[in-house]
């Protein structure tokens, strides 16, 4: 029952290892304690490998694995062994053996005297924390940091915004924005966890958090439009590299810095770009090569999205649209590989290109990126997402199964490593995208491992103890395809998920008419009847999380808040068949009554559920905070 799923685990003879057993910690190799976990922390340190000990062995000469991050793992009856090449292994082989040890503890079994020989498919396996639109507390991102070291995930790509209080442009960051101060201690707990933070600052395009200020409106690709920065503006490059110079100074000791670059839009529009006759993808390569070459001079390397530039290359939409057959993508790379072959010279030697899918990695179109990058020596990572703009709840089963196909992918590949994003567009509590984040941890370290089923399982065993694989139904699938019909269970038209879709605008329901009773039943009876499903659901979904709240021994806060989100979602439904009632000749104020009371107890939900968010999230903007005047307006 451990995640990620150990490469090698072969049983040996012997009495197994019973919780409460260990009593002592060795050093051996010249290696220091590593941070342990809750379990292993309080055992006293000993200079001899005694009986009850947990040995911890740094060594050079191991040949298996030869990874620093794998590990042997020995357990009988009164020993238990961990040994590495490297202090990262040390510290994963322990973060496996405390999920072994919960296991023995909450079953009252003993540990199998066993084996394990592991080590991770891909050396980068990070997370995104997007904090553009809020922030939860600095208390809140330090458990995340312990959480994601328990599933062996080693990088945390941080995107700052203006919620970095900068030094060198103060007028950028909002008022509630994290100190320097404050995020270079972050990035020193997290290193003693072997998790490197990055910063990422949008460069290019995404730029509104800082061209919508006034004074640095000139910098506008678009004078109209706060989207995008002049490529060719020097004042451009003044203010970004303040920025990264900011950011460098939050992260210590971080190897590199994410400048963004990703859906630009029509580069080209400010007076200096149209003087100069340059092209938007000489455009888009200038800016890429200053930034770069920043990056280089101060020590990191740089990271960048890349769908700008394959966009420009005319290959994007073989790497995104399912619509593209394998025999077209083939021949959109034919055409265009020449052009993409002469740009070459414009592509920044020291730049890795972040190739993004989150919803369909195996198209032919995206494979053919990753190889093409590959075949011209250029760096390349993936990128997934465990959360893209759902609001309240992610779908689609937490997109697992397209994280595990990327991470397939790119092992096939040979790429060094994938990011799960988790995109706050929609600003949902970080709680729910961790079945997503997990799932990467899983597939990122052992790809093409478990199934999906298999996976969920052991995920609410791992997450909420042993109640939570034996339960029959997953509440959380439940609770997407419910989440599925609250989005857009009140619209007539447009949908309800991040407001840039449709630029804010959807249309409600028309309430009954009373001059014409039944109209409204009958133009809407399907949506009736999947409500009277939903009602179904939602109490299928409610009995499950209760039962597994009786036995959790771990993240009750997350039932909580999934057991609110549930309460509040269901109304939909129910004031939808009140309405229902009201459609009717016979209808009187006891129905008309019905629906005033469920709305009211709707707003009862809406509270509890904002004081469980509200225990992490800030959950309002600064008074002052100016919004950006065109939020996600990526034209092209």
């Amino acid at each position: 029952m451990v995640i990620p799923e150990p490469k090698q685990v072969a049983l040996q003879a012997g009495k197994g290892l019973p919780f409460g057993k260990l009593r002592f910690v060795h050093l051996k190799g010249g290696t220091h304690r590593p941070i342990l976990g809750s379990l292993l922390d309080p055992l006293p340190e000993t200079g001899r490998d005694t009986p009850d000990t947990l040995v911890l062995r740094l060594d050079q000469s191991l040949n298996e694995p030869e990874s620093p991050e794998g590990y042997q793992l020995g357990i009988s009856a009164d020993h238990v062994e961990v040994a590495s090449r490297g202090l990262a292994g040390l510290f994963y082989g322990c973060q496996t053996l405390e999920q072994l040890l919960e296991d023995a503890r909450d079953t009252g079994s003993t540990i199998p005297a066993c084996r394990i020989v592991d080590y991770p498919a891909m050396p980068y396996r990070a997370v995104h924390l997007d904090v553009k639109h809020h922030l939860d507390t600095m208390q809140y991102y330090y458990e995340c940091v312990d959480r994601l070291a328990r599933y062996k995930i080693n990088g945390i790509v941080f995107e700052f915004e203006d919620k970095l209080r900068y030094r060198r442009r103060p007028a950028i960051g909002a008022a509630n924005a994290m100190s320097i101060e404050e995020m270079a201690a972050f990035t020193r707990y997290a290193r003693e966890r072997h998790i490197e933070v990055t910063p990422l600052i949008q460069g290019l395009g995404h730029a509104s958090f800082i061209l919508k200020h006034g004074e640095y409106s000139h910098l506008r690709d678009d004078p109209e439009s706060d989207w995008a920065f002049c490529a060719l503006n020097d004042g451009t490059y003044e203010v970004l590299f303040d920025l990264y110079r900011d950011a460098i100074e939050a992260t210590p000791g971080s190897r590199h810095l994410h400048v963004g670059g990703d859906e630009v839009g029509r580069l080209g529009g400010s007076a200096l770009a149209t003087g100069s006759g340059m092209s938007a993808v000489e455009l888009q390569m200038h800016w890429l090569r200053r930034v770069c070459a920043f990056a280089a001079e101060n020590g990191r390397m740089p990271i960048v999205w890349d769908d700008m530039i394959l966009k420009l290359g005319g290959v994007y939409l073989t790497t995104h649209s399912s619509e593209v057959t394998a025999e077209e993508a083939q021949a959109v790379w034919r055409e265009n590989h020449d052009k993409l072959d002469a740009a070459l010279a414009l592509f920044p030697a020291n730049c890795t290109f972040m190739r993004w899918n989150y919803d369909e990695p195996k198209l032919p179109g995206n494979v053919l990126a990753l190889q093409w990058y590959k075949q011209h020596g250029l760096m390349a990572l993936a990128a997934t997402a465990a959360q893209t703009t759902w609001p309240m709840f992610p779908r689609n089963r937490s997109n697992i199964r397209a994280i595990r196909d990327f991470c397939d992918v790119a092992t096939t590949c040979g790429l060094d490593g994938v990011l799960c994003t988790a995109w706050d567009d929609a600003s949902p509590s970080m709680e729910t995208y961790w079945r997503g984040w997990i799932a990467h941890a899983e597939y990122a370290w052992s790809p093409g491992g478990r199934s999906l089923d298999e996976y969920a399982r052991i995920y609410r065993h791992r997450e909420f103890g042993p109640r939570g694989g034996q339960q029959e139904i997953d509440f959380q699938d439940e609770l997407g395809l419910a989440m599925g019909y609250w989005d857009t269970a009140l619209l007539d038209e447009g949908v309800r998920d991040a407001m840039w879709r449709t630029r804010g605008r959807f249309e409600l329901m028309k309430l009954p008419a009373r001059e014409r009773p039944g109209i409204w039943k009958q133009r809407y009876g399907e949506r009736l009847g999947q409500a009277a499903v939903e009602i179904r659901r939602h109490q299928q979904i409610k009995q499950a999380i209760d039962s597994l709240r009786t036995g959790a021994v771990r993240n009750r806060r997350t039932l909580r808040l999934m057991a609110a989100i549930n309460d509040m979602q269901i109304h939909t439904a129910r004031i939808l068949l009140a309405i229902a009632a009201c459609d009717s000749d016979a209808a009187g104020d006891a129905e008309r009554d019905e629906v005033r009371t469920l709305l009211s107890q709707f707003e009862d939900a809406k509270t509890r559920l904002l004081s469980i968010f509200g225990k992490t999230r800030f959950l309002n903007n600064p008074v002052g905070y100016r919004l950006d005047s065109n939020h996600q307006q990526t034209p092209g």
